[in-house]
């Protein structure tokens, strides 16, 4: 049985088991009618006894039928169907046999007012069995089938009139059940589909609200956003003007240094906002795909505390480590930054103490969890706080935007890298007393860990000699990355454009390393022109350094296959990864 089939013989049940409680009442007025007008009194013990048991027929489906109504769980259906037509199968024969009795006893026209009365009820009962055609004749068929053969029997003269006339109203009474049936099933489809379409409206207008609430919720973040950077931005740049302004006035060379110390710490500042704008615009944007693969949680934490001794130690903190073995399913350069800003985070906002740091494993419902811990005696952080740390540029006790205490993205990333990895990631915290920030991610059991290569910087390879192109539709940067290449004793070629950059490689060669923008204001941009110059001139290494973040360009360096470096690129990074694409090559 199909859920339509099922449901409406679950609304013809009902409206069947509805109509039979009160037919007690009906059926009690009918034999008293009965028995008044048609009846002698001689007959009267006889009459009362038909009369209470078929009252007393009635009054057994209308208990049934109650039952069916009060049921928490809905039967099945077709059984209870059953049950109804054999309960109106008992109960036409009860009023049909005890007919078939009384007729010969009764005077011709109380006999034919009798008839009138049998042919009535299988009529009235198709209101009553809600059109269930199966209902309809078994009352139909065991009410008159016995008056029908006594009627016969005592009028041989109307016999053929009685034997064809008695089935042919049974089969119109079923046949009417029948159109019933089909209109009652087709009203429970519309219905249904009345319902479905309103889920449905129901589940979309959910759908906007939701969708609604997080544009909303994202305009709010953004606004909030653009103005915390704004400020981080506008700072060093005023800065940068009025140290500018100082250059130009030839200063003295001991002012000359001190004032190139602060444009390099302006720089840093910027490129600090800038990077880590960039970093969530990357994680938002769906570019960042996580690297999956068995890594030992422990040893991962071992080398990033290893990078925070010393920083621990400046500040007279104890940086312990407890670190239990555990491995899981995730990128190591993810989990090394996740970690890396906690652990920076604890000592930030810790001036005396300990600073704690484990990991374990940890029993759960949906299979064994590796969890790591960082631990700080720092200052805590208050209720109200907790949830808002993670948002962008959001900073405890730093309303004046002091740059030395980062610029507040530190865990808006955080968060993301472990959503990304489907990690969970919460705060808990006493103000005087300290936090606690826990990560949670499953473990897995008996697999055998990755450990991660170490990457060096190349900072001491010599660059001396080697040959670069650098390909740069802006005169400014292509002119400012020349001069600090040669600076390296690097022997550098500049091209403003991909046909200048096919020129160079036509006359001079391929290069040893080609640094080339990504937007090159032209139709190719600098990966295409890049690949369509290896095609032509042999292979040679590629770096890729753009200022774009959305998904689409960086997925077409990715496509490349090539390295990438994001704008603003710090020098010391910068040369790390020529000495790096230079080595490799």
């Amino acid at each position: 049985m199909n859920s339509s089939d099922r449901e409406v013989l679950t609304e013809l049940n009902a409206l069947h088991a509805q109509a039979l409680q009160r037919m007690p009442i009906i059926l009690a007025v009918v034999m008293t009618s009965i028995g008044l007008f048609m009846f002698t009194p001689a007959m009267a013990w006889s009459f009362t006894v038909w009369a209470v048991l078929v009252v007393a027929v009635e009054i057994v489906r209308a208990v049934y039928a109650t039952a069916v109504l009060r049921r928490a769980e809905t039967p099945n259906p077709r059984s209870v169907h059953r049950s109804m037509a054999a309960l109106a199968a008992v109960a036409g024969a009860t009023v049909g046999v005890g007919a078939a009795y009384f007729i010969p006893a009764l005077s011709l026209l109380a006999q034919a007012q009798l008839c009138i009365f049998l042919f009535v009820m299988p009529a009235a009962g198709v209101t009553v069995s809600q059109s269930s055609r199966y209902v309809v004749a078994a009352y139909s068929v065991t009410l008159l089938l016995p008056a029908t053969i006594v009627w016969m029997h005592i009028h041989p003269s109307l016999f053929w009139t009685v034997a064809v006339g008695s089935p042919i109203f049974c089969l119109l009474m079923i046949l009417l059940a029948a159109d019933g049936d089909k209109l009652l099933r087709r009203s429970v489809l519309i219905r249904h589909e009345r319902d479905r379409l309103i889920q449905d409206l129901e589940r979309k207008n959910a759908e906007v609200q939701v969708a609604v609430a997080k544009a909303e919720a994202a305009a709010l973040a953004r606004a909030r956003v653009l103005a915390a950077a704004s400020h981080d931005l506008r700072q060093p740049l005023h800065a940068l003007s009025v140290y500018s302004a100082v250059l130009t006035a030839q200063p003295e060379p001991a002012v000359l240094a001190e004032v190139g110390g602060h444009i390099v710490e302006m720089v840093r500042s910027l490129g600090s906002v800038l990077n880590g704008l960039l970093d969530l615009s990357r994680l938002s944007s769906g570019y960042y795909v996580p690297e999956r693969q068995p890594v030992a949680l422990d040893q991962v934490l071992a080398r990033v505390c290893a990078e925070f001794v010393a920083a621990a130690r400046a500040k007279g903190l104890e940086l312990q480590l407890d670190l239990q073995p555990a491995v899981v399913q995730s990128d190591p350069v993810a989990m090394a930054r996740i970690t890396r800003n906690l652990i920076d985070n604890a000592i930030k906002y810790t001036e005396r103490g300990t600073v704690r740091v484990t990991t374990r494993i940890a029993p759960a419902v949906g299979g064994p969890l590796a969890v790591l811990a960082v631990t700080d005696t720092g200052k805590g952080i208050d209720a109200e706080d907790q949830q808002r740390i993670f948002e962008e540029f959001y900073q405890i006790g730093n309303p004046g935007r002091d740059r030395s205490q980062g610029v507040g993205l530190g865990l808006a990333i955080v968060q993301r890298l472990a959503e990304l990895l489907d990690a969970t990631i919460s705060v808990d915290s006493t103000p005087g007393v300290g936090s606690t920030f826990t990560m949670s991610l499953a473990a897995l059991v008996g697999a055998e860990a990755h450990t991660p290569a170490v990457r060096s910087t190349q900072a001491s390879v010599d660059l001396r000699g080697r040959r670069v192109y650098v390909i740069d539709d802006e005169l400014d940067v292509l002119r400012g990355t020349r001069a600090l290449l040669e600076l390296w004793n690097l022997e550098v070629h500049g091209a403003s454009s991909a046909a200048a950059a096919e020129q160079l490689c036509a006359e001079r060669g391929p290069p040893d390393l080609m640094i080339a923008d990504l937007r090159l204001g032209e139709g190719e941009h600098g990966a295409q022109l890049a690949a369509r110059l290896q095609q032509s001139f042999g292979q040679f290494p590629v770096l890729i350094i753009s200022g774009e973040t959305s998904s689409a360009a960086l997925r077409q360096i990715s496509l490349g296959s090539f390295p990438l470096l994001h704008k603003p690129v710090t020098p010391e990074a910068f040369r790390a990864a020529v000495a790096r694409a230079l080595t490799q090559s």
